[in-house]
């Protein structure tokens, strides 16, 4: 019996429908398959805190809510009851009060999923000071990104003061080409950037940059992530950012137009504010060059900066008092509670203690 052979289109208009619904389905399977690792993973640690959002990039997850028992990096155990308001804050306010009223902006150092609610360095500072907290951390935020979000808060809340948190990658983070070439400091996500016109600008330093898939599947997320970390380990420490930073500080390009970036955005924070509310940057660590680059720019912007933090934490770890949370980067409580007595002694005059 003959069989009519088909068409060449229509062979392959039939590949092409099969190949897209095996694509189809994988992606499907994968989806959930990842989810459900994630949901695993969350109910032993909140690591999923932040999603995107189109006006600065990222936020904070709004309205949750974790409890659990965690370790630290030394394998001790402690409870933590994490939660954020509607807005992503971990602390916010009375903006009605008679008291002084202290905004904190920062970084996954302040956003601290490592600590309790009650334990974090803005809590503890709001009993000992006896003022009003607002705080505000998303992991990966850059120096841009948080006066971003300050603009949008400065009118509701109306502080008093305002403490910018600093960390060394942010000068990293607020440079396209420095976070797109980096290995440790990339977070892969599209975020601002201020380029050298005053204009801002959305990019994905991400090797694959294909970020709107990646920002609503979780299973391309980690395909690319995996993805780019297997291409990383093609790439020669000596051709990264952090490498060149080292071997060359300032007179490296990228990093010299980084660090006049960050002293515009600095200056922008000083400039934005009422002449009323001061402005203070602390820095959690003190790595080489970021740290003297920080300080050198907030002297030279008349900028309040407290920078002995780090040394107080690294004098702790010299005589077995250990600061680290689990992922030995962040905080624990004991870090949060030095961080909070070193800022204390720096804010109590500006607020009248």
């Amino acid at each position: 019996m003959n069989t009519k052979k088909l068409p060449l289109w229509k062979r392959l208009t039939f590949y092409l429908i099969g190949i897209a619904l095996m694509l189809i389905l994988i992606s499907l399977l994968g989806e959930v398959g990842v989810r459900g690792l994630v949901y695993l993973r969350n109910k032993s640690y909140p690591t999923l805190t932040t999603e995107a959002d189109h006006k600065i990039g990222s936020r904070a997850l709004a309205d949750f809510q974790w409890d659990g028992t965690v370790k630290d990096a030394e394998g001790k155990e402690y409870p933590l009851h994490f939660t954020t308001n509607e807005q992503g804050f971990r602390q916010f306010g009375n903006t009605a009060t008679t008291k002084k009223k202290v905004l904190f902006l920062g970084d996954s150092f302040t956003q601290a999923i490592e600590v309790s609610d009650d334990k974090t360095y803005f809590s503890l500072l709001a009993d000992s000071l006896d003022v009003e907290v607002f705080a505000y951390g998303c992991r990966g935020f850059s120096t841009l990104q948080e006066w971003m979000f300050l603009q949008q808060y400065l009118p509701i809340i109306q502080p008093d003061v305002v403490v910018l948190q600093f960390c060394s990658n942010d000068f990293i983070n607020n440079h396209f080409e420095l976070e797109r070439h980096s290995q440790l400091n990339n977070n892969r996500r599209r975020r601002p950037y201020l380029q050298a016109d005053g204009s801002v600008k959305f990019e994905v330093p991400a090797l694959i940059g294909w970020d709107w898939l990646a920002e609503h599947s979780m299973f391309y997320d980690m395909l690319f992530t995996k993805t780019e970390r297997y291409l990383n380990q093609s790439v020669p420490a000596e051709s990264t950012s952090e490498y060149f930073i080292e071997k060359e500080g300032t007179a490296y390009p990228p990093f010299a137009e980084s660090i006049e970036v960050t002293g515009q955005l600095l200056a922008q924070f000083r400039d934005s504010l009422p002449s009323s509310t001061q402005f203070v940057v602390f820095s959690v660590d003190n790595y080489k060059p970021f740290f003297e680059t920080v300080s050198g720019i907030c002297y030279e912007k008349g900028i309040p900066f407290v920078g002995y933090i780090p040394q107080q934490l690294d004098s702790l770890d010299q005589i077995g008092q250990p600061h680290f949370a689990l992922d030995g980067a962040h905080w624990n409580e004991l870090g949060h509670a030095v961080a909070a007595r070193v800022l204390g002694c720096e804010l109590g005059d500006l607020v009248g203690e």
